[in-house]
């Protein structure tokens, strides 16, 4: 009998620790004695004045239980004067909770479980915390008290699908499914070329688009899941196909003879403003705006107007004669906005421009939301102050830390979501914006994302969450991948640490060797950089971080996530990761003998490695097309047959050495 007690207590301890795993942490928990057992004969119960998008919850929920427990339970309704509510069962109850919209009570007693709030969010929070609740405990949850509310009113995800990944319609649904279930209420889609507008057919025909009622369906989809698509759009920098194009180069700031003619993921990056001395440039931006805003049912829209690199150094330069930067930027910007403005929008645009001109922000329109976007570590006060101390609106931009690699480097994004998430709080940011971009091709991985998007949901929820990343990477691999032994993200990250030389310092060697193209940036040569990177890179360093990659591919596979039939194609795109980092520290090795006549000993000999790669690259592909369409997959397969190339061409020459 001792021992019967012993392991009752101990599995009641475990429920009560497990509730500190939950993700984002609830601002307020109380644990109590007991438990409420679901069973068959559980309801979900809705009030009488509950609707359809209540409904949608109460099936979400009824389904996110079934996965756990194999268990449908069924959906009633109620009339409130019906009296005391039968037990065994999970109510749904109207209060008006201050007229807090997001707020909810969860109350877990031993005969019911009451979800409280006064919105249809409020209720869908509450159910995603009794989920959690739920795959923690199989279905024996403890009972509790869960008092809780936001930090930050506007927590978004913005996705990048227009540098070389478009997502198919599938994957979209399952990400806003996910996103709210982590209590995220915005989503913006990062579009330059992947929608189909009429008259642009030369832009959007090559890169497998959205069309409009794929659109609609999604904002349709997101509206039922407590979510706001908003729209997000490129509008000054970044127009990469649009002013590359026949019909509308004559846009274009800079002439055909720049710099950045030749197709590369950098070029594409960096160059092709549009000429704002002219006005019919406007005219054909707020044409595309007039097809683009309809599909959504946001009054928010993000047009974007960063990184405009070449304003005035080229068709518009008299008019640089007369006007600083500064002006120049905003004498264009909020001509857009007013016109967006008479229309009913709420503008944003990306903060970088008006922040390095802190002179000019007292021009900028005065209802315009900045997107204050800072990735990487060390953020201060000043990263965020100078927006409020001029009583602008902004939203704070942390990144999940993915582009231009293969796995996200999981450490600088963390610290960056914390820290942008406590300043963006103390300085009353009106929102948390975390971002996904896709530079480099998006040769990054959707599923490498997930815990960095998790994790920034926690903090946009709950910015007095500080718990230390191991804890968050534990939380992260039970709750949102079922993993009893909570290693799974721990693992990804160890993996980030094996990243020595990323993607992108690759994609500059090809550049220079196949293009001849070297790049200046602020007087620094990023080729040259990428260079003393990957002969700083010692021999050591790289070949043990082939040898964890591996270790971890093992322990991958040990790991039972794999065995779950919906988490499989996951699981291969972890293995893709590991495998492709190690390919990457190995063809470092290869550059370091072969192109820069270091004395080291590459793993295998340049054809060995060259195979290597391209059954990686057809492995890659099946993954890609699973979760994308093929957009722009034929660049990344241009990259690696042509490294496949220079590794083939390495054994027909003599070996160079140079002596130290």
């Amino acid at each position: 009998m001792f021992g019967i007690a012993k392991a009752a207590a101990k599995k009641i301890n475990m429920r009560q620790e497990n509730k500190m795993y939950l993700i984002p942490l609830p601002s307020k928990i109380t644990a109590h004695d007991g438990l409420f057992l679901i069973d068959h004969y559980t309801a979900i119960v809705l009030d009488e004045a509950q609707d359809d998008n209540d409904l949608e919850t109460a099936k979400l929920l009824q389904l996110e239980i079934k996965k756990v427990i194999a268990m449908t339970l069924p959906i009633k309704k109620v009339l409130r004067s019906a009296g005391t509510l039968a037990e065994n069962c999970i109510y749904f109850e109207y209060d008006d909770m201050d007229e807090k919209k997001e707020a909810y009570r969860l109350t877990v007693s031993s005969h019911k479980i009451t979800i409280a709030a006064c919105s249809n969010r409020g209720f869908l929070y509450g159910a995603a915390t009794l989920i959690q609740l739920c795959r923690l405990s199989r279905g024996e949850i403890g009972c509790v008290n869960i008092a809780d509310e936001p930090s930050y009113a506007n927590r978004g995800y913005m996705l990048d699908v227009s540098r070389g990944r478009v997502p198919t319609m599938d994957s979209l649904k399952a990400l806003v499914d996910r996103l709210a279930l982590y209590k995220i209420n915005q989503l913006q889609l990062y579009m330059e070329n992947c929608l189909r507008l009429d008259g642009f057919e030369e832009i959007w025909s090559q890169t497998d688009p959205f069309n409009p009622e794929e659109i609609l369906e999604l904002d349709s989809y997101c509206n039922v899941r407590g979510i706001e698509l908003v729209p997000c759009i490129a509008t000054f920098g970044h127009l990469y196909d649009l002013l590359r194009s026949e019909g509308f180069g004559k846009y274009r700031e800079m002439d055909d003879t720049s710099p950045g003619e030749t197709f590369t993921w950098y070029n594409r990056m960096r160059y092709h403003i549009i000429n704002v001395s002219d006005p019919d440039s406007l005219t054909l931006i707020k044409g595309i705006l007039d097809q683009y805003m309809p599909l959504f049912r946001s009054n928010k829209i993000n047009i974007c107007c960063d990184e405009t690199f070449d304003l005035g150094k080229g068709k518009s330069a008299s008019m640089a004669q007369k006007m600083d930067y500064g002006e120049m930027y905003l004498c264009y910007v909020n001509q857009l906005v007013e016109y967006l403005q008479n229309k009913g929008k709420d503008v944003m645009i990306w903060g970088d421009i008006v922040k390095s001109h802190p002179e000019h922000l007292g021009n900028l329109n005065a209802q315009v939301t900045c997107l204050n976007w800072y990735y990487e570590y060390g953020a201060t006060d000043e990263t965020v102050k100078i927006f409020s101390d001029k009583g602008l609106k902004q939203y704070v931009c942390p990144s999940v830390s993915g582009y231009s690699r293969l796995v996200n480097a999981y450490d600088m994004s963390f610290t960056n979501i914390r820290d942008m998430a406590k300043l963006g709080h103390e300085y009353h940011a009106e929102g948390f914006l975390n971002t996904d971009w896709g530079d480099c091709g998006h040769i990054n991985m959707p599923s490498l994302a997930i815990p960095g998007m998790i994790y920034g949901a926690a903090q946009g929820w709950n910015v007095k969450d500080d718990r230390d990343f191991a804890t968050i990477d534990q939380a992260i691999s039970l709750v949102e991948y079922e993993d009893p032994g909570k290693s799974l993200v721990g693992l990804l990250r160890e993996l980030s640490h094996q990243d020595i030389i990323i993607f992108n310092n690759l994609a500059f060697f090809r550049d220079y060797k196949i293009y001849n193209q070297t790049y200046q940036d602020f007087g620094i040569s990023l080729y040259e950089k990428a260079k003393e990177e990957i002969m700083q890179a010692s021999e050591d360093q790289l070949k043990a971080a082939v040898t964890r990659c591996s270790e971890i591919f093992n322990s991958l596979k040990q790991n039972n996530m794999g065995s779950y039939a919906d988490r499989q194609e996951e699981m291969l795109e972890y293995y893709l990761a590991a495998r492709g980092v190690a390919l990457m520290q190995e063809l470092t090795l290869v550059i370091k003998e072969r192109e820069y006549g270091q004395d080291v000993h590459p793993l295998d000999a340049p054809y060995e490695l060259a195979a290597k790669l391209e059954f990686w690259l057809m492995d890659y592909c099946q993954s890609w097309r699973t979760g994308s369409r093929e957009s722009e997959l034929y660049r990344i397969k241009e990259f690696v047959s042509q490294i496949c190339t220079i590794l083939r061409k390495y054994c027909k020459v003599p070996l160079i050495k140079i002596n130290s």
